[in-house]
């Protein structure tokens, strides 16, 4: 039976007021939105922000073998933020329902898939008559979605949940945050301050009482030799930091030479189930992913997995159901501490649950790496369909290598791709042919190191 999945990359209750919102993140949130689309199987009704251009269209459904003439794209009048955002606004505007109607006439739904639960999606399966196609839909009802993508509502249940996080606090205030950096401070250690709802390391920013610590997962460090520099800082910064008051401001210990790692799991009505695990690397902030994480240790593996179940259960008994990502940094001492969950598709899952699992595979873990780039500029989808194609680089199931696009150009033209190969030095190799495509050849790509970012959407451009 047909799903109705939408497109909501980014919700009114944790983008913030949009009509304050960059043009650009409102670009790149319609882009990302259209990765909902690597989900979509025969007689789908996909609700996006935007409609995606043909090319795109044409390419996903190819890739996943989806028949596109039976899917109904369906796109909403602008509101508040314009077509960047699937906002409350758009998902209650009234032509909008009756062609919503329309495409659902005489159609059994079986579930609502959205990109981010929320309560604005749990109110449309109301009026729909679609509760019970929305796991979890009392949860989202009462605003459940800020719950599970909350950065300082993460630290409160991994702690009552005994899942070890990095030293720091919860802050809603200036003079909490200024205690909080301090007491790091006089332990000779750096702090990252984190932005409630940013993704990709945008919304991070690591403060130094000394110079010489490199910004991993955030934007910049700033050195803070005294106290006064810290007040002057957070007078500042506030206002950016706390999204105008809206939000707290997550203050925690900034661990260098940590190797950022994520485990991805689905909580059902009956419990967590494990779906895949991964590492991130930032240079400084979201640069590439790579699926499963190479060469992680089997302890550290424990770790992740056992206290990612311990995050899955607290949330499942207060109601959620859906995806959940769980990041988490390994700290140099071979400790796995947790920094954020994502309760929502995120920038990983496309990438092993469809790329991974379907075009490549069950299992693809145990003979591939996807490893998944971000900044392959070119002239557009097509030029790159076309070029990947007469460079004998696109994806060939025969020997489960090559690439996969998997996102349409952003403003500057980057496009996002896995590369999948037997290991990461031979996904290293293709994305230095890829990315040679368009430009004079460039030296060989760096295995990238693991790198500690404890803020994460998977590879993202956008920034709150």
């Amino acid at each position: 039976m047909p799903r109705l999945i939408i497109g909501n990359l980014f919700t009114d209750e944790t983008a913030g007021d949009p009509r304050l919102l960059p043009a650009a993140y409102l670009q790149n949130a319609a882009l990302g939105a259209q990765m909902v689309l690597w989900f979509a199987k025969d007689s789908d009704v996909v609700l996006l922000p935007a409609m995606p251009e043909d090319a795109v269209l044409d390419y996903i459904t190819g890739m996943t073998g989806t028949d596109r003439s039976t899917l109904r794209v369906v796109v909403p009048p602008p509101g508040v933020s314009g077509t960047g955002l699937l906002t409350a606004d758009r998902l209650a505007n009234k032509s909008f329902r009756d062609e919503l109607a329309a495409a659902l006439d005489g159609v059994t739904v079986e579930n609502v898939f959205p990109m981010t639960p929320d309560a604005s999606v749990a109110t449309l399966a109301t009026d729909l008559g679609l509760e019970a196609a929305l796991p979890g839909h009392a949860f989202f009802s009462q605003g459940g979605s800020v719950f599970v993508n909350s950065k300082a509502i993460f630290r409160t249940v991994a702690a009552g949940a005994g899942v070890p996080i990095p030293a720091g606090g919860v802050c809603t205030n200036q003079t909490d945050a200024h205690l909080a950096i301090s007491r790091l401070f006089d332990q000779g250690l750096p702090a990252m301050l984190k932005r409630d709802f940013s993704s990709g390391g945008f919304g991070n920013e690591v403060v130094s009482s000394v110079p010489g610590i490199e910004p991993v997962g955030a934007g910049r460090t700033v050195v803070l030799p005294d106290s006064a520099a810290i007040e002057a800082y957070l007078q500042e910064r506030w206002d950016w930091l706390s999204v105008g008051g809206r939000y707290a401001v997550v203050v925690e210990r900034y661990v260098q030479g940590s190797r950022a790692i994520f485990a991805e799991f689905q909580i059902t009505d009956r419990g967590p189930v494990f779906l895949e695990q991964g590492a991130l690397y930032f240079a400084p902030v979201a640069d590439a992913q790579v699926i499963p994480a190479p060469d992680l240790p089997r302890s550290a593996l424990t770790q992740l997995i056992a206290s990612t179940v311990r995050l899955c259960e607290a949330l499942h008994a207060v109601g959620y159901r859906g995806p959940i990502s769980a990041d988490a940094i390994l700290v140099p001492d071979g400790q796995v501490l947790f920094t954020e969950y994502n309760g929502r598709i995120t920038g990983s899952t496309h990438a092993h649950a469809v790329i991974g699992n379907e075009i490549v595979g069950p299992n693809f873990g145990e003979s591939v790496v996807v490893a998944e780039y971000i900044h392959w500029k070119v002239p557009s989808f097509q030029a790159a369909v076309q070029r990947l194609t007469e460079s004998s680089l696109a994806y060939d199931p025969a020997t489960k290598s090559g690439v996969v696009l998997t996102k349409a150009p952003s403003p500057d033209g980057t496009v996002r791709y896995c590369a999948i190969a037997e290991n990461l030095v031979g996904a290293a190799q293709l994305k230095d042919k890829v990315e040679s495509l368009f430009t004079e050849a460039r030296p060989d790509s760096a295995i990238p190191a693991g790198l500690s970012g404890p803020d994460r959407h998977g590879p993202q451009e956008e920034e709150a």
